[in-house]
């Protein structure tokens, strides 16, 4: 029986005890054999790039190679690219170790590109249905999408996608490109706002033609172009971004719609025949740390996988809850990405 990424839902009530997860033994190996197992030796793993990947590296990645003399460093891909990338090396991968953030873990460990994370204690802390239950894959952090906005030209804070059909913000309105995940996740929002959904995609495309003449962007860093020349005021992207936002002095604020704020998981998986699962699997714990955790939520505002993990108050803020996610039908989204795009790039980009 396989895991479905769109089975994971977000369980409160999974708490479990620390019960002694710190130190050495929480790393599964004593420092001494620790440095005698991985001195020398070299770890990559694919990454998301920007922000969380400077924080992972200093975190996770250095105190991994400080503990044990080795060197373990990230290369920038996007899940998409990751993945094709992982499909093109399986034989003789030169990754060890993969993060995703689209459901594709679940395919990999389908088409045998992934093997079981062994000697992570941490991953028995994480709720059942944020893991694969063969031990594949885990989730180590959780993004929320939601409505970036200008709250000094928005009198009226937004609290649905409904908001973006307001006559007065019409002009003033941007989305993503459908091959950023959060433009995708637009479409699929719209789709369910107006009796659609994954598996009904046609009201999604008729809501967004309504939004013709929007500007519409592809990267993460054309959200603060866009905020910083005063004609967009409001856009769909996620919470982190709202935050470094605002941290750069732009009046931009983020709200979660009452139609749920859509959750990417950001997982991590080890390549079948890498040479080095075992420094992998101890990265992948360390990642699970409250340290590592809440290191990544204050910095990034991805929030933590691990129930045990007790975010200070003010990081607890900006982090939505669980009862506001909402979970996608990431396999159906998936398997629809070609059609969607083709139509999408007709109809959309086209129009």
């Amino acid at each position: 029986m396989s895991a479905s990424t769109s089975s994971r839902t977000i369980n409160r009530r999974a708490l479990f005890s620390l019960a002694g997860a710190a130190g050495a033994a929480a790393a599964g190996l004593s420092p001494a054999f620790a440095q005698a197992q991985f001195r020398g030796r070299e770890l990559v793993s694919s990454s998301f790039g920007g922000p969380g990947m400077e924080i992972m590296q200093r975190v996770v990645f250095d105190a991994f190679g400080a503990r044990t003399g080795a060197r373990a460093t990230q290369v920038p891909l996007l899940s998409a690219q990751a993945f094709a990338r992982m499909r093109a090396e399986k034989d003789n991968p030169q990754l060890d170790m993969y993060m995703f953030s689209g459901g594709q873990e679940v395919t990999a460990k389908a088409e045998g590109l992934t093997q079981p994370i062994v000697g992570a204690s941490r991953m028995s802390q994480i709720p059942a249905n944020l893991r694969d239950p063969d031990g594949h894959w885990v989730v180590w952090g959780v993004i929320a999408e939601g409505i970036l906005y200008r709250t000094d030209k928005i009198a009226n804070p937004p609290t649905s996608y409904a908001d973006f059909f307001r006559p007065e913000l019409q002009g003033h309105i941007a989305f993503p490109h459908i091959t950023n995940g959060y433009g995708m996740d637009f479409l699929v929002m719209l789709a369910r706002m107006n009796g659609g959904g994954e598996r009904n995609i046609d009201p999604g495309f008729e809501a967004m033609k309504r939004l013709r003449g929007a500007s519409i962007f592809r990267a993460p860093t054309d959200v603060q172009t866009l905020f910083s020349q005063g004609d967009i005021w409001m856009l769909p992207y996620d919470a982190a971004t709202a935050v470094r936002s605002n941290r750069m002095g732009l009046p931009v604020a983020f709200a979660t719609p009452r139609e749920g704020a859509p959750a990417v998981f950001l997982t991590a998986c080890i390549a079948k025949n890498s040479r080095n699962a075992e420094m992998a699997a101890q990265i992948i714990d360390g990642l699970l740390g409250a340290e590592s955790q809440i290191a990544i939520a204050r910095e990034v505002v991805w929030g933590p996988s691990n129930p045990t993990v007790q975010l200070p108050a003010d990081i607890a803020a900006t982090v939505a809850r669980p009862d506001q996610l909402a979970v996608l039908d990431r396999d159906a989204i998936n398997a629809a990405r070609p059609q969607w795009a083709e139509r999408w790039n007709r109809e959309i980009a086209g129009g």
